[in-house]
């Protein structure tokens, strides 16, 4: 017997360093995490309380004081296997308090203990000999089993109706299960051939937490905070219990980048101010640095969400001075609601890897982007159309029409802009905007402009279209493919093959934001000195400037249709100071949009040089566009 306390002794003090160790450390607010906590702690004092009970009944001849440490230590037992059953309640996320099955669980334990606890006087659950020895009622072996029908129906449970679990998690917390089967079928048999079995179990719960249950796994090591293990450990829990959830996510833009050059380190400083600053509104519990540049915080309502990004969007300095370090960044926002937004968890994890990811061009920084119900069909559009222009790169498959530009000086059409068009699966056209804004940011555009290119000096080798009045070929050039340093030479190669003259081609900027303006400038002066002719596209739409016109080669300035439409309406008068403005440049204009005689007269009496739009012709196919350059041209 002796040998059971030392046993039984050193078990308590094991759980006693292993629940103290556990408690001091950053734990992760889940119920799980919870359960555990709890259960260590119902171990470590079933363990002192068995330990005292033999001792007692060895050395002690007080019959109230062996009957109050017997009752205790059964009372602590029955509280073991609830902590066990709860934990693997949390495990498989069915302790939800105000589910029927809990509250059944809650009203049985309690009548439990009722019965063990007035046992001195009632006998219900054990009885005392003569000799001073206590034997369990058929009471107690009906709470016994009744106990063991719980512990199996986890076990069931655990294999048949968590199947996310993997085998190794099942396989961990099914021996837990057997451990304390075991523990109850001692209690049944009275068999001094289990007395090691509490060592077994402490032994147990040891490597269960190492391998599963070790708060470290969810603690990230840069910041200090609560990793992406815990983040998705914590939404998962949230989203299964159905608790009101708004995510929260602030991302560092560009941050690899700046990461390589600045380094690792400064940018880790940047990291902790940016978490100190989310700590002054928000408990550390529910902030998550779910990578190197974004944490995600987990509230609990859209009014909540806001009143964080005012602040933040706020206080989130934009250039940081650290070790004499000047750094320039800028901040995306977004949230998701849950149940709001009518998605689960993998939907909701699928908008995080979303918000995490570099896409500059979709989200303008300062913003807090609602990734909604439409966010991932956005997302999978983008990658459906991004692999719709790889396949018509790889199977030379862009098609182009051909729309004519009018001139003032020649009445006549003295120009014609080259569009790419591209079809899906349905054979529906896709925006040109959007799979041209598509191919900048998977860097395909190279190899699309060069296609585009080429196709438009077949055309023109191929119908002599330069025969027919036609003097430039308008062809839209992206700012990303200024960055590609062998674009000039690859073009007059194209040309070239094809003879056309350079002095024939007309590039137009597009639409997309300079974000390499040195790059831009110096292309296009290569190209200027090849005699080619270079437009500002869609000027007044807000990326356009008056300082481009200015700084950049530019022959051309194309203004775009909403100035004209809005000033042939009467809303803005931009055009009697813009055009002015522009001659005095020395660069002629292109006025985009033009759909009636009336919109050609305000050009002309501004003093425009040239007219694109329905008023002339919509975009044509090749042969289409041929014959209507012969008839308006006079050509036969």
């Amino acid at each position: 017997m002796i040998n059971e306390v030392h046993f039984e002794i050193a078990s308590a003090a094991f759980l006693a360093l292993l629940f103290f160790t556990d408690l001091f450390k950053r734990q992760l607010p889940i119920k799980k995490v919870i359960t555990f906590q709890v259960l260590l702690c119902v171990m470590m004092l079933c363990s002192f309380s068995t330990a005292d009970y033999i001792l007692t009944m060895r050395y002690s001849t007080s019959v109230l004081l062996n009957t109050t440490i017997y009752t205790g230590t059964m009372i602590i037992g029955l509280f073991c296997v609830m902590a066990t059953h709860w934990h693997v309640m949390s495990l498989t996320y069915r302790l939800d308090r105000k589910t029927l099955r809990v509250k059944i669980d809650l009203c049985l334990f309690g009548i439990m203990i009722l019965i063990i606890a007035l046992s001195p006087w009632t006998h219900w659950y054990y009885t005392i000999s003569l000799q001073g020895e206590y034997h369990k009622t058929i009471i107690a072996y009906l709470m016994i089993a009744v106990l063991c029908i719980y512990l199996i129906t986890d076990l069931i449970y655990l294999w048949y109706g968590a199947r996310e679990y993997s085998l190794r998690r099942k396989l961990m917390c099914s021996c837990m299960l057997v451990c304390f089967l075991t523990v109850a079928f001692r209690d049944v048999s009275n068999s001094q051939s289990y007395i090691f079995c509490n060592v077994f179990v402490v032994l147990f719960l040891y490597v269960y937490y190492l391998s599963l249950q070790s708060p470290d796994f969810y603690v990230d090591n840069v910041t200090g905070s609560f990793n992406r293990n815990g983040f998705e450990e914590s939404l998962y829990e949230r989203i299964a219990y159905h608790v009101p959830t708004a995510c929260f996510m602030v991302r560092v833009r560009n941050f690899g980048a700046m990461a390589s050059v600045y380094g690792d380190e400064v940018l880790l400083k940047v990291q902790k101010l940016i978490l100190e600053l989310i700590e002054k509104k928000c408990h550390a519990d529910v902030i998550f640095h779910v990578g190197s540049s974004s944490f995600a915080i987990l509230l609990d309502t859209k009014e909540q969400v806001e009143e964080l990004y005012d602040y933040l969007k706020e206080n989130l300095l934009k250039v940081w001075i650290i070790d004499d370090e000047i750094i320039n960044h800028e901040y995306s926002f977004y949230q998701v609601l849950y149940p709001e937004d009518e998605i689960g968890f993998d939907e909701i994890m699928q908008r995080i890897h979303y918000a995490r990811s570099d896409h500059e061009g979709h989200h303008k920084p300062g913003e807090l982007i609602h990734l909604g119900k439409t966010a991932i069909q956005d997302i999978t559009r983008a990658k459906e159309v991004a692999h719709l222009v790889e396949e018509a790169i790889m199977d030379n498959s862009i098609e182009i029409n051909l729309q004519p530009i009018y001139s003032f000086s020649r009445n006549m059409i003295t120009s014609v802009e080259v569009l790419a068009r591209l079809k899906d699966h349905e054979k529906n056209y896709i925006n040109p905007e959007y799979f041209i804004h598509i191919a900048e940011e998977n860097h395909s555009i190279i190899a699309l402009g060069e296609q585009i290119f080429r196709k438009a000096c077949i055309f023109a080798s191929q119908y002599h279209i330069f025969d027919y009045g036609i003097e430039e070929m308008n062809i839209n050039l992206s700012p990303v493919q200024c960055r590609y340093d062998n674009l000039i030479e690859r073009f007059v190669e194209i040309a070239k093959e094809y003879d056309i003259p350079m002095d024939h081609i007309h590039l137009e900027i597009t639409e997309s934001e300079f974000t390499d303006k040195e790059a831009v400038d110096r292309t296009l002066h290569r190209f200027s000195e090849k005699g080619v002719k270079v437009a500002l596209d869609d000027f007044g739409t807000g990326f356009s400037t008056i300082a481009n016109i200015l700084e950049l080669p530019v022959d051309y300035v194309k203004i775009d249709k909403s100035l004209v439409w809005s000033y042939a309406t009467g809303k803005n008068q931009f055009l009697n100071d813009m055009m002015p403005m522009i001659k005095a440049e020395g660069k002629k204009i292109i006025a985009e949009g033009i759909e009636s005689e009336e919109q050609m007269d305000i050009i002309r009496k501004l003093n425009g040089d040239y007219l694109q739009g329905y008023y002339f012709s919509k975009p044509l196919k090749e042969s289409e566009f041929v014959r209507y350059i012969k008839k308006y041209n006079g050509f036969r």
